[in-house]
């Protein structure tokens, strides 16, 4: 999250509340810590504050958190159905991914149906050290010798099938990613988005402690609406994405000081990737 702009501290009560509902409502979901954290007062204060916000009916409270989503939007989509959309695409994205994992690396693969597809691909000549918290990918690396797989514990949502909660944050906090391959349900100008809290909270921790952000997003992301931000563009370091993406929305990557790499999908296949193109912020200026 971005620092704080040093207005909170010295805001009115009635003050603090706007600034504090109008930043929730731009992430979509948050905890108390987080808050804590960007805000720099103490949790005591952030939940008298929260408490009542949710009280006037301006956000919904959650165990540990506050967000501006209904029941309904926090649980998410089934990965099940998920897992069944864009198959080809998801494939080649994945496959252009494991391009780039060089032997020895240590990388981060985020839950998602893109980034299993991405664990699927990982060559056992490589010899990577792999840490996620999504148990497909954690199956998949089981049948990989070569992958020095670190599991991150935690409670398992099965909307996911992901690991979260303070376990999977605690021992994220201890370690260091090379290269994260990151996951979003849906894409803007504003970031990254996800479809449920405890995916945005894992997602942003993972990210704190990568040197690098890949991501891993077909080109249906753009139409796809999803309630909480996982984090602005500038968070992100290369965009993996296939040709289906629409000249507006390369037209608003252009803003964005971002690498990406366009991979055409054979129709003929489900499994091979024509060769990519990288797009260039004067390509799609155009």
């Amino acid at each position: 999250m971005a620092d704080s702009d040093g207005r909170f501290s010295y805001a009115s009560a009635a003050e603090r509340r706007d600034i504090l509902a109008e930043f929730v409502i731009g992430q979509g979901y948050c905890t108390i810590l987080e808050l804590s954290q960007r805000f720099g007062v103490s949790e005591m204060t952030i939940r008298r504050d929260v408490a009542r916000l949710v009280s006037e009916g301006r956000l919904r409270g959650f165990h540990g958190g506050v967000g501006s989503l209904s029941p309904v939007d926090v649980s998410g989509v089934d990965y099940g159905d998920r897992d069944q959309k864009m198959g080809e695409a998801k494939r080649a994205i994945a496959a252009r991914a494991s391009q780039m994992v060089t032997p020895g690396a240590v990388i981060g693969i985020d839950a998602g149906t893109t980034a299993a597809q991405f664990a699927s691909t990982l060559s056992p000549d490589l010899r990577v050290q792999v840490i996620t918290h999504s148990l497909p990918a954690i199956n998949i690396l089981s049948g990989n010798p070569s992958a020095e797989t670190t599991a991150l514990g935690g409670v398992l949502q099965q909307e996911s099938l992901s690991f979260s909660g303070p376990a999977t944050l605690a021992a994220l906090s201890n370690l260091h990613i090379e290269t994260l391959f990151l996951a979003a349900s849906g894409l803007n100008e504003r970031g990254a988005y996800c479809g449920n809290s405890f995916d945005a909270i894992t997602k942003r921790a993972l990210i704190d402690v990568a040197d690098r952000v890949v991501l891993l997003a077909d080109s249906s992301k753009f139409s796809t609406s999803a309630m909480v931000r996982t984090c602005e563009w500038d968070a992100i370091d290369c965009l993996i994405v296939d040709s289906g993406l629409r000249p507006d929305d390369e037209r608003m990557l252009a803003q964005f000081e971002i690498e990406i790499e366009i991979v055409t999908v054979d129709a003929s296949s489900a499994t091979t990737p024509l060769p990519s193109r990288s797009l260039s912020l004067t390509e799609t200026s155009r």
